[in-house]
């Protein structure tokens, strides 16, 4: 048992690098979607409808579905792989499959019904500006996605439970190229409905490239529902506290779009676009330092190794701390000129360029905070704690509804991101607080110390790049080409500066990010 377990942790490491390839595939296709949709169709009250109509069954294929991977469906099958209980197996992921396929067909067929009246009130926020009948069709067209999605998520549980990581993170980046095909030869003749038919194109083929992937398996579908069964009883049990924790952070999604609405035409959509712009860093480094670090917090604690988990939880603050802060600065010097780079064409507008870099700024500022979270949350999750990060959770929905109504008063927008940034930052300080009480100490000095470094090498790039791009910028509007190179040339210069500064400040976080790297093309 020992070696198989080595064998599948070596297995898995092997796979990072691709994993973290396709995710920044992933990501890039998906900001090329999105560049694609606001050239297209700018950003106004059609795009808030199919904003909102692709919104929804997202909402709870990731309250249900997702949920209920992470929570309980890889673990559970996953014990009967190591047991070889194929006879549970075969039982257990069937009732599964049937459950997951008619309660989602029920919802989609409730929400399809339904879409006019979600529509209205939707429409009803903007003062009746929303248009009506292109959500309605658009909702229609995509709420079926729920179904497929669900299964696809399935499908991802089924192969990561076999090991087998990179078709599963290649399908997003597949939905994308999917979508950007359909737009692009469906948008003169159909207009923004070219999206919601990609979007469901995309869905299904999300699901087909993981298929032909399953018969590892060896399982064979059968139309059974076993309520009695151990692990169909478990999976239900074990997902509700994780689909609450998730459910607190869609509701404070759905209530920043409410106000955004609210605020008028194309609110929603630029809110929308400068999330997709700031997680874009988020996404792909604190991937890279999470996939080589919650393994090992796990196992960890597993083994009351609290030394080596304050070990290692510092060393993921100090990491992600390494990664985010330059890239906030970055991402706030550099706003307008990289919206107006990856969307300003045919119908988004300079104005639009101004207003997504404006919010931009303000989701910006919480991108280290985002990042915390992600290892602050695991470090709970290894100790098969979801009851404290669900409260904290539940906290932040009382505490984004204040923040939002106020700052919105005064930054409009910019308010909503900036709310989700302070949210972020609350959940942090309290989730800090509460670990601190359980382990301990966990090198604060360390951290402070590491981070003095890292802001004083971040104020140095960021001079050099605010009066170089200040300089630059006479310049680079004069074509494409000359704005993408002088473009590059201020982001390269400011991360040559910074990891200059960090080489000269003998930051041993230099020396992971350089191993990680080195560490997963060797094992590629």
């Amino acid at each position: 048992m020992d070696e198989d377990h080595l064998l599948s942790r070596r297995r898995i490491f092997n796979a990072t690098f691709l994993v973290i390839l396709a995710i920044l595939l992933s990501k890039i296709s998906g900001l090329a979607r999105d560049q694609i949709m606001a050239g297209y169709f700018g950003i106004s009250y059609e795009t808030d409808a199919f904003t909102w109509a692709e919104f929804i069954p997202n909402l709870f294929r990731i309250l249900f579905a997702e949920s209920l991977i992470i929570a309980a469906f890889i673990p559970i099958y996953s014990a009967y792989l190591k047991r070889n209980q194929r006879d549970d197996i075969k039982i257990f992921v069937s009732s599964v499959v049937n459950i997951v396929t008619l309660v989602f067909l029920a919802i989609s067929a409730i929400i399809f019904i339904l879409s006019p009246e979600i529509g209205a009130l939707l429409s009803k926020i903007t003062n009746n500006q929303m248009d009506i009948y292109k959500f309605v069709v658009m909702s229609r067209i995509m709420i079926f996605s729920l179904v497929v999605m669900s299964l696809s998520s399935l499908a991802t549980g089924i192969l990561n439970s076999h090991d087998i990581f990179t078709v599963p993170s290649l399908a997003p980046f597949v939905m994308n190229i999917v979508t950007i095909i359909s737009v692009t030869l469906l948008f003169r003749k159909l207009g923004i409905y070219s999206m919601a038919i990609g979007i469901m194109a995309g869905s299904l083929m999300h699901l087909v490239v993981q298929l032909p992937q399953i018969r590892v398996s060896k399982l064979r579908y059968r139309f059974v529902i076993d309520f009695r069964h151990k692990g169909v009883r478990e999976i239900f049990s074990l997902m509700l506290p994780i689909v609450l924790s998730l459910g607190a952070v869609q509701l404070n999604n759905s209530v920043d779009y409410f106000f955004a609405q609210s605020l008028g035409e194309g609110n929603t959509t630029a809110l929308m676009l400068s999330w997709r712009v700031a997680n874009l860093p988020l996404g792909v480094f604190s991937v890279a330092i999470i996939t080589v670090l919650y393994p090992l917090i796990s196992r960890q604690a597993a083994g009351d190794d609290i030394k080596g988990i304050k070990e290692s939880f510092s060393l993921g603050v100090r990491e992600i701390g390494y990664m985010m802060i330059p890239a906030t600065s970055g991402l706030v010097i550099l706003s307008y000129p990289i919206i107006k780079l990856l969307f300003e064409r045919y119908n988004f507008v300079p104005a639009d360029t101004e207003r997504v870099a404006y919010i931009l700024i303000f989701h910006s500022i919480g991108l280290i905070f985002f990042g915390l979270l992600m290892i602050l949350n695991r470090v709970f999750y290894a100790f098969k704690n979801v009851k404290t990060p669900l409260k904290v959770a539940g906290l932040s929905i009382i505490l984004n509804v204040i923040f939002d109504w106020i700052l919105m008063r005064f930054l409009g927008v910019g308010g909503l991101a900036l709310a989700t940034s302070l949210v972020a930052l609350c959940n942090v300080v309290i989730l800090i607080i509460i670990l601190r009480k359980k382990i301990g100490n966990f090198g604060g000095r360390r951290i402070f110390i590491s981070y003095g470094k890292i802001i004083a090498a971040t104020i140095l790039m960021s001079t050099a790049i605010y009066f170089l791009w200040k300089w630059l910028e006479n310049y680079a509007y004069q074509g494409l080409w000359p704005f993408i190179l002088l473009l590059l040339l201020a982001i390269f210069t400011g991360i040559g500066i910074y990891v200059g500064c960090t080489i000269l400040f003998k930051m041993e976080e230099v020396k992971f990010v350089a191993g990680l790297f080195k560490r997963l093309r060797k094992n590629n």
